[in-house]
């Protein structure tokens, strides 16, 4: 094999594409490579376990049985608060909860975009394929889920769909199927910016323009799946505001759509309109069967560019929490927090969007309450906001003194600040879609939201009963005491551990 793990850039950048993120990520101990796992159901079951298991490592999987050898598959990159801080820039050694939020937030702050910069070669070109050249077929695209429709390639896929009446190009994460050797499936929820403008290249009679890369560096699925990205805003330009330098790209010889210069694999072509091919089914994201075996269109690939032993970048829905959903969940809450800010709610002290709701069903916010009605007013606004308003179930707010990051507190809050009756809003006709299990198979356009106050009753908060525990106690106890816990560490220490009790005990 050749250029299978390239030395990481010196040039200034944290890291320049996916190889150089995955030398760093084997450095910090979070990488594991797997060879022999088959495609057709070990690799699927593999990632599965790695997703319900609490910082589990990113997974490379190699010597794919019936493909060749060097085709790889990168599963898991971003499940852990190390591998999300080595995508940041920060010390994965010293990572928290707080600093990466921090981190966001910082970035956030004042944030102004990069544009791409286009650059005349890359890693991408190393192997174009053009007419009968093009076999999809040869790459391991798994079967993640036992029942799924057929072999996935992207699922992690960033689809570049470019808009006709303008430069904007939307880059989105949704679902591609393999067909067959030169055709792909695509599936977008309605209200999504791709299907958007697909729909406006149709509506002219007009085949839509695409580039779905599947083989990419984190960051570039992080922008493309944040979902909290405005309607007309360049997720390839978010990307370089958060970089902190443009993203080099090529332009594809097709469609002229750039193409990240240091991708992995990037497929361009066009989609025909009233061409439409049965697609799934496909385990989605709520951890159901759920949007059965639709019609889709149909993406017609004209070239395959891959570089020297490509990786695809898999990251499959399920039941949360998988991957996504352990790193959404900060880059969403910081974006719903910002946007709350924006729109005028003040003294926010946290949001989170928990993995276990797939950072759409729950958001919490905590609040310094400073009037009455301010609570409703941040649980609405939170309910409908960029960030959080797609298939969202739940919106919660809770006093600043609950640790929202601990569903324990949370839910403590919820059971006993809460009544019912005067606690619980129910609004209806939010926005929804085809993936929400909950809702009748032919009506899922739109559904209700609860707003739970779960907040002390601002009229008679000073003389709410006073907590046992607060979050600055409880804190300040791990921080002197947890080695307690830690039974490695408790050997260390005199007269803690096994056999520290005295002989007359």
């Amino acid at each position: 094999m050749t250029d299978t793990l390239a030395t990481p850039s010196t040039t200034g950048a944290r890291w320049r594409d996916l190889r150089d993120w995955l030398r760093l990520v084997d450095g910090a101990g979070e990488l594991r490579v797997v060879r022999g796992a088959d495609s057709e159901s070990d690799i699927g079951h593999i990632t599965e376990m790695l997703d319900h298991t609490e910082n589990s490592p990113c997974v490379l999987f190699d010597g794919i049985p019936g493909f060749q050898d060097g085709y790889r598959v990168a599963v898991n990159t971003q499940g852990t608060l190390k591998r999300q801080a080595i995508t940041l820039g920060l010390d994965p050694a010293t990572v928290t909860h707080d600093s990466l939020m921090g981190r966001w937030r910082e970035i956030l702050r004042g944030f102004e975009p990069i544009p791409p910069r286009t650059v005349a070669d890359g890693p991408i070109l190393q192997h174009v394929q053009r007419g009968d050249e093009v076999d999809l077929t040869k790459f391991p695209a798994p079967i993640w889920h036992d029942k799924d429709g057929g072999r996935f390639i992207g699922t992690a896929s960033v689809n570049l769909i470019p808009d006709p009446d303008s430069d904007w190009i939307n880059a989105g994460t949704y679902r591609n199927q393999v067909f067959d050797a030169k055709n792909l499936g695509i599936w977008i929820s309605p209200g999504k910016h791709g299907r958007m403008l697909r729909e406006k290249w149709f509506a002219r009679g007009q085949r839509c323009p695409i580039v779905v890369l599947v083989g990419h560096d984190p960051l570039i699925f992080m922008a493309a799946c944040a979902e909290g990205i405005l309607y007309g805003q360049s997720e390839f330009g978010w990307l370089g505001g958060v970089r902190g330098e443009p993203l080099d790209v090529i332009s594809g010889e097709v469609t002229g759509l750039p193409i990240p210069a240091s991708a992995e694999i990037a497929l361009e072509g066009y989609m025909e309109p009233g061409e439409l091919h049965l697609e799934g089914p496909y385990g989605e994201w709520m951890g159901y069967y759920v949007s059965g075996s639709p019609q889709t269109p149909v993406v017609h690939v004209e070239r395959v560019y891959r570089r020297t032993d490509p990786i695809i970048l898999g990251c499959p829905q399920g039941k949360p929490p998988h991957e996504d959903n352990r790193f959404l969940a900060y880059l969403k809450s910081a974006l719903a927090w910002d946007q709350l800010e924006k729109a005028g709610v003040p003294n926010v002290r946290g949001v989170w969007m928990p993995p276990v709701g797939g950072n759409r069903l729950m958001t919490i916010v905590a609040i310094e309450q400073s009037y009455p009605g301010h609570a409703r007013q941040a649980g609405l606004i939170a309910s409908q906001c960029a960030a959080a308003v797609y298939m969202g179930r739940y919106v919660v707010v809770v006093d600043d003194d609950i640790d929202i990051a601990n569903m324990d507190d949370v839910l403590w809050a919820m059971t006993t600040r809460v009544d019912p009756l005067r606690d619980i809003e129910i609004i209806s006709g939010a926005y929804s879609g085809p993936l929400d299990a909950a809702l009748p198979p032919d009506d899922r356009a739109t559904s209700s939201r609860a707003i739970i106050d779960a907040t002390r009753p601002y009229a008679w908060k000073d003389r709410f009963a006073e907590p046992i525990v607060t979050i600055e106690q409880a804190r300040r106890t791990r921080q002197l005491w947890s080695w307690i816990l830690d039974a490695a560490g408790a050997s260390d220490r005199p007269g803690v551990g096994f056999g520290a009790l005295r002989p007359s005990d």
